[in-house]
């Protein structure tokens, strides 16, 4: 019985992490000093750690040890536990752009110390270097996109096709018109959607993106986003523009804090949506880009390591366990999980999902299960 009530507050204690690090509900406002982005917290407060919480942290310990430091993962585990947000103001409030809906970042999940940058130059920043085979892919991306969505039978068999905003938070801001097709969630590849669209996930891929999650992202025309903060500042995001009505025109732009540009098409953009931003498409026609999440240059290796358990933990919780085969069994989950699906790499567009790379069963999870894409808590 008590080995029952353990596991019972256990999976209800993971249930209330899932929610926090989709929806990230905290209300603990920590101040800062700077403007800028290296803001001085103040010290974490004492607090009563859950025992989900402790059993990550024991296994973060022991896991990485020796592989270098994983302090500032530690804290945010905590600083999530103890239910911190990082707010701190951002831009130069003697610029004509400045405004106090705009200009601040705010991020309840957070490693301490991220430079804070509305808008990073790819070609500056050796980690974010992977737009340049992005972006020399795009005319094989776009041309599979195009055939894929224009495919009824195809788009009937993917897993919830141009899903919105998961949460009411997110629906909130991005509104009903805009709309998402997740090919990656939190590193796991969809294993219906990935098959659908073979030559765009061997792009990302073969780029070397340091992927968290990637989809395909739909903005009516004459609709807005409203200013929002997506909540985590150690994930940018990253956007290729694939259908840009009047590309160039302005007519499509996104906000980030004081600064505004237009998507492009064809091109890379990269921004920080843990700082205010809002998008516009004011024209009569639907843009699409393909969006992905990527880890933020600052975090080292093993921070990036040390993140993805936690994340694996959120979603397989028997890796805490002390089984060893129920703990052998999560570890063989959680590979397969980070396994690319086959007919993925070298596969053809719309492919569909056979018996021997798809149960029936596993399919029918995965349908249930749907994508978290645009409404992940990453923005």
């Amino acid at each position: 019985m008590m080995r029952l009530l353990i596991t019972i507050t256990i999976i209800a204690t993971t249930i209330l992490f899932c929610v926090a690090y989709t929806n990230l509900p905290r209300t603990l406002r920590i101040a800062t000093h700077t403007s800028r982005a290296h803001s001085a917290l103040h010290s974490t407060p004492t607090y009563s750690q859950s025992p989900f919480s402790k059993l990550v942290e024991q296994k973060l310990i022991s896991k990485f040890e020796g592989q270098g430091s994983i302090d500032r993962v530690l804290d945010s585990w905590r600083s999530l536990d103890s239910e911190e947000t990082l707010v701190a103001p951002y831009g130069d409030p003697d610029s004509p752009d400045y405004s106090p809906d705009y200009c601040r970042q705010e991020a309840r999940s957070f490693i301490k110390n991220l430079k804070a940058q509305a808008w990073w130059d790819p070609s500056e920043t050796p980690n974010l270097s992977y737009y340049k085979h992005l972006e020399s892919k795009f005319p094989v991306i776009l041309e599979e996109f195009k055939s894929v969505t224009s495919s009824s039978s195809k788009m009937s068999s993917g897993n919830n096709i141009w899903a919105s905003a998961a949460d009411s938070t997110s629906a909130s801001s991005y509104g009903p018109d805009w709309k998402t097709l997740v090919l990656m969630d939190r590193t796991t590849w969809d294993p219906v959607n990935s098959v659908l669209f073979p030559k765009t996930c061997e792009a990302i891929i073969e780029a070397g993106v340091p992927c968290v999650e990637a989809f395909f992202a739909r903005m009516d025309g004459k609709t807005k986003i409203k200013p929002h903060t997506d909540s985590c500042n150690f994930i940018l995001t990253s956007h290729l523009g694939l259908v840009i009505p009047s590309s160039g025109s302005n007519l499509c732009r996104l906000r980030v804090g004081d600064s505004t540009r237009q998507w492009l098409t064809g091109r890379v953009s990269v921004f920080d949506t843990s700082i205010y931003h809002d998008a516009h498409n004011d024209s009569d026609e639907v843009r699409y880009v393909l969006m992905l999440r990527v880890w933020h240059p600052d975090l080292s290796e093993v921070e990036r390591k040390a993140l993805q358990y936690t994340f694996d933990c959120l979603d397989v919780p028997g890796l805490l366990s002390e089984e060893e085969g129920e703990r052998w069994m999560a570890e063989r989950q959680v590979e397969i999980m980070r396994n690319v699906p086959e007919g993925v790499l070298g596969g053809e567009e719309g492919g569909e999902m056979t018996e021997t790379t798809m149960t029936k069963k596993e399919r029918k999870r995965m349908m249930k299960k749907g994508g978290r894409g645009g409404g992940a808590g990453f923005g």
